[in-house]
């Protein structure tokens, strides 16, 4: 333990995150105070409590999350999945939200504080792991290359993207170095963010398969991981069941918004939604084909070329491979492919392919990659006025 704190505490580990970062989130406020304040709030306004100069963070999923905070999950459940409904929506952010409610703070800016400083906590711990792992320059590349990600504009909102990404860092980095115990609590925190959380637990489940040793007793070590995130879910499904009457309400209504039951929702939902966007762009009708589908394909197209490389790395035993594979199969499968290059921030480790990737093509390309990195993080914070995350 004395040991971790000192390479915690070492100036390696902090400087390269914290320039990173605050870079990186210095760009995505600026881009939002000027939206917000040129613009006005996001398309389908904004809660009472988001300042007007943030107000492009504060829009579309903030606005259910602080209703869960100020008045708790709706009562009435009938017509959960044909209407849309606050029950979709995991505890996670909104109990960083009545926190600070509880600390007479505007639970709004504290959740945005909250998700900042989580993102800020994953580069540090990413930084971490990956010098550990592949050495301390690389590490630099990643934590470089993560902050100026496009999509981490996501990690700035008062969504779930920083925390569970936090979240996963901490879970991986702690199995990697043999705490499986505290990183499956870690992971069990995860499981209250929103459905995917589920798969950082598997992480380090894969991770303790993966150690070595007689097959039974792999096998044990990693269902005993996984005994933390499945009490954690379970209670906050049981508490669903005895308080709003039904468990499986967050799954069901998530049909509201297009998703449907695992593997069901690929035959239900998304041919109509590829299908609209298509006849969309056959009409000249820029909004409804430029989200749904096209804007969400280039997301996953670079995602499943960073896949392929981080194969490539590590094999597909690797428990890396299998996790991030996992991040991409678990919310397609529910048949929408809208926000998943804001999912796909769960799949941290294809970061690692990504500074393979800009070493391979030296300082040029890195220079390059940041200033279209920053652009980009401007141009989607704008973008968050008229279109949903």
């Amino acid at each position: 333990m004395t040991a971790a704190l000192a390479r915690l505490r070492h100036p390696t580990t902090w400087s390269t995150p914290v320039r990173a970062w605050a870079l990186s989130r210095l760009v995505v406020l600026a881009a939002a105070a000027a939206a917000s304040l040129t613009f006005g709030e996001p398309r389908l306004g904004v809660d009472r409590l988001v300042p007007r100069w943030l107000a492009a963070l504060g829009g579309w999923d903030t606005s259910w999350y602080l209703d869960i905070a100020q008045h708790g999950y709706d009562h009435y459940t009938d017509l959960a999945g044909a209407v849309y409904t606050n029950l979709p929506f995991f505890p996670l952010v909104p109990v960083v939200m009545k926190a600070g409610i509880a600390l007479h703070v505007n639970p709004f800016v504290f959740a945005l504080v909250v998700n900042n400083l989580a993102f800020l906590g994953a580069l540090v711990g990413l930084r971490r792991l990956t010098a550990e792992r592949f050495g301390e320059r690389r590490a630099d590349v990643v934590t470089w290359g993560t902050a100026l990600f496009p999509p981490t504009v996501y990690a700035s909102m008062a969504y779930t993207e920083a925390v569970t990404l936090a979240l996963a860092v901490a879970a991986g980095y702690l199995a990697h170095r043999g705490r499986i115990g505290w990183a499956a609590c870690v992971a069990s925190a995860a499981t209250l963010a929103r459905p995917p959380g589920v798969l950082v637990a598997v992480l380090v489940a894969l991770i303790a398969f993966d150690r070595g040793g007689p097959t039974a007793a792999r096998a044990r070590r990693a269902a005993v991981a996984l005994v933390p995130a499945a009490l954690t879910l379970g209670a906050y499904l049981a508490w669903m069941q005895l308080t709003r009457g039904a468990w499986n309400l967050p799954f069901v209504a998530q049909e509201a918004w297009k998703r449907g039951p695992l593997v069901v929702g690929v035959i239900t939902y998304l041919p109509v939604e590829v299908g609209d966007s298509i006849r969309a762009l056959a009409r000249g009708d820029f909004y409804h084909w430029w989200v749904p589908v096209w804007r969400q394909s280039i997301g996953v197209a670079v995602y499943a070329w960073l896949l392929v490389r981080l194969y490539r790395m590590e094999g597909w035993r690797s428990p890396w491979v299998l996790y991030t594979a996992a991040t991409f199969a678990l919310p397609l499968a529910s048949g929408s492919l809208t926000s998943m290059t804001r999912f796909g921030l769960l799949a941290y480790p294809l970061a690692w392919a990504g500074a393979t990737w800009l070493e391979e093509g030296g300082r040029r390309r890195m220079r390059l990659w940041a200033g279209i990195g920053v652009v980009l993080l401007a141009v989607l914070t704008f973008e968050m006025l008229w279109y949903s995350p």
